[in-house]
């Protein structure tokens, strides 16, 4: 019987990862790639940030198509202001609401755990499919995630994480899904190589040897695909710009969480991660559509006395703003200037218009299976693909603003205070790890391609009406796995 085990590290910057190996200080990952596995890196979704950055994995579809677009959003088409009768229009899964995310999800969207009734997952936040008892430690995970939040102590998290892991493996199961919360909840208090975070990693590395152990014992290894991923990296953070505060400060009121109600704003603001926010102008008008870059120019849209767009792009804070146009394409604008993004039949083409804000190299029109690879080493890996799935929601917000590196969008109420961050589109933020104990492709991979890969894995008809391309499968690959030698090497 094949089984599939995908093994998220939450928060987990592969670079952090890949330094370790090469120290030697993760033997059993070492051991897996050195038995014919695979390492590589892939790109996660957009926004960079937990949960939402689950649903590739889980579901293979990115978050505009679940309809999902960040862990806080409001709907434009329910709210009207009375904050109490509508609160159930305004979104945070930071929070009570976190048990709301399944039923957010696009119903015509399918997850692993339906797929395959012989599934079960530890310390998941998406559970759609799961029944009780394939999802034994819900309520261990609401406890440990505020023991780790509230008094910094997350490596009891993982603990239960393993413990759980490791019995369910002499069970009945075909899929199982573990998250490993520590390593972001460590990243989060001081740096993503923090000692805590490296500490917590290779606890994460005896847990696999462990795993690798008992399906050896019960001669399962190799009908056993082994996934240790991550859902986005992470960048230390010098500086908190409020954006909420931001935009008071210019005289618009502003809803944003945790205080729900404000009199007459107009602005709200959705920050995620916290490198990036979507904004809504006019929070109290519902309306069926975003309004266009052109129109949240004039100062009217906010009520102000300045262009606020202009104003967004020249703080240091901001990286870029992202809109949709009155002719239909969609605007990237930053402090360097403006370029158009646009969705044509089989191809997106991105085009210079007053400058290169996503620092593209100039005109192109590719394949988005094309953007991938050109722009895997750039700056911002896949943006045009991922700024494109974002305006496919419904619910993001009529602006996107995305946060430069070493910067970040919440300060007040971000108690304790994040030290590290993410949610933006920079590569250290997108890159993901992926190790594998089975030989992975030449081919550059989102994270939403793992998911074809595991129910082809474990012989699932994989679903026609996903983003997740099925362009590796493993049991058709029968190369060696790379060595740590030639892993040091490629670092250099």
């Amino acid at each position: 019987m094949k089984r599939c085990f995908l093994l998220l590290v939450d928060g987990l910057r592969p670079d952090v990862a890949e330094g370790l190996l090469v120290d030697g200080r993760l033997p059993h990952l070492t051991s897996m790639i050195r038995d014919g596995g695979g390492i590589t890196r892939a790109v996660t979704s957009f926004p960079s940030t937990t949960s939402v950055s689950y649903l590739p994995f889980l579901t293979g579809c990115t978050p505009g198509r679940c309809n999902v677009p960040s862990i806080r959003w409001l709907d434009r088409s329910a709210y009207d202001g009375r904050w109490w009768r509508n609160r159930d229009a305004i979104r945070s899964y930071c929070g009570y609401q976190a048990g709301m995310l399944d039923g957010d999800i696009d119903p015509r969207v399918r997850t692993v755990f339906e797929l395959v009734p012989e599934s079960i997952a530890f310390f998941t936040m998406i559970t759609r499919g799961l029944t009780p008892e394939r999802d034994p430690a819900r309520r261990a995970r609401v406890y440990w995630a505020a023991i780790g939040h509230y008094l910094f102590w997350n490596q009891p998290s993982d603990d239960v994480v393993a413990r759980h892991l490791l019995q369910a493996v002499d069970q009945p199961w075909r899929f199982f899904f573990a998250q490993f919360p520590a390593v972001d909840g460590y990243t989060h208090q001081s740096s993503p190589d923090a000692p805590k975070v490296l500490r917590a990693l290779e606890r994460v590395d005896v847990a696999v040897g462990r795993l690798r152990d008992r399906l050896a014992a019960r001669g399962e290894l190799e009908e056993s695909l082994i996934l240790v991923v991550s859902d986005h990296g992470a960048t230390s953070v010098h500086t908190h710009l409020d954006l909420p505060d931001w935009f008071r400060q210019r005289g618009v009121p502003t809803l944003s969480h945790p205080i729900m109600w404000q009199r007459a704003p107009r602005a709200a603001v959705m920050v995620a991660g916290n490198g990036s926010a979507m904004v809504y102008a006019r929070p109290t008008e519902p309306r069926a559509g975003r309004w266009s870059i052109e129109r949240l120019r004039h100062p009217d849209a906010f009520g102000s006395r300045h262009d606020l767009i202009a104003a967004l792009v020249a703080d240091p804070a901001v990286g870029f703003v992202v809109g949709e146009a009155d002719d239909g394409g969609v605007r990237v604008i930053s402090s360097a200037g403006e370029a158009e993004v646009r969705s044509l039949d089989d191809a997106i083409a991105y085009r210079p218009m007053t400058g290169d804000p996503l620092e593209i190299g100039g005109a192109r029109t590719l394949a988005h299976r094309e953007w991938l690879e050109h722009t895997w080493n750039g700056r911002f890996p896949d943006a045009p693909v991922q700024i494109l799935d974002q305006f496919r929601s419904s619910r993001t917000g009529d602006l996107v603003v995305v946060g430069q590196e070493g910067f970040d969008f919440r300060r007040r109420y971000e108690i304790p205070e994040h030290k590290a961050g993410h949610g933006s589109m920079h590569r250290a933020h997108m890159q993901i790890p992926l190790w594998s104990s089975h030989p992975l492709p030449a081919e550059r991979l989102r994270s939403a391609d793992l998911f074809p890969s595991m129910l082809a894995w474990l012989g699932v008809t994989v679903p026609v009406d996903i983003d997740g391309e099925l362009i590796w499968h493993p049991s058709r690959h029968h190369r060696a796995g790379p060595t740590v030698s030639r892993l040091a090497e490629a670092l250099r």
